[in-house]
């Protein structure tokens, strides 16, 4: 096997395990995100705003890959459901930003933590020589989008 046959199947590997892991990771936070009533849409706007802060609509709409219309009547079904507020940009008085309230926070932060419970849950199932490998390919992966780690 040449070096490039090599890296296409480690790559082909990676994305299989890589879809598997977000598979059942999805699932973590299911029985809040269903109880919530939200659409998955929704759900990605209060997830983004609990990672981000309050953004702009410009910003939510580029993010979510969606139109400005899009975002409006989305930020407007959450803030209607008292999970999103509109505020003034700091910045810019005639912007408005869309942030989570307390109980979208409340919301976000639930789901999180189903998330990372199970997440330890199934490192716990790994040994440490395999768990110092992880960390260094995702050290790398995150270097390759320009992140530092910790």
């Amino acid at each position: 096997m040449t070096g490039d046959d090599e890296r296409a199947a480690l790559f082909a590997a990676i994305e299989s395990h890589g879809t598997e892991i977000r598979r059942v990771m999805s699932r973590a936070g299911a029985d809040h995100l269903l109880g919530s009533g939200l659409t998955m849409q929704q759900f990605r706007v209060v997830m983004l705003l609990s990672q981000d802060g309050p953004l702009p609509h410009s910003e939510l709409a580029h993010a979510l890959g969606v139109s400005l219309a899009s975002v409006t009547g989305l930020v407007d079904r959450l803030a209607a459901r008292g999970i999103v507020e509109r505020t003034p940009s700091p910045a810019d008085g005639r912007v408005r930003l869309a942030g989570l309230t307390a109980q979208g926070l409340t919301l976000a932060e639930q789901v999180t933590t189903e998330g990372r419970t199970l997440l330890h849950t199934l490192l716990r199932a790994v040994d440490t020589e395999a768990l110092r490998g992880l960390e260094q390919g995702l050290a790398a992966l995150r270097g390759a989008i320009g992140h530092e780690g910790p």
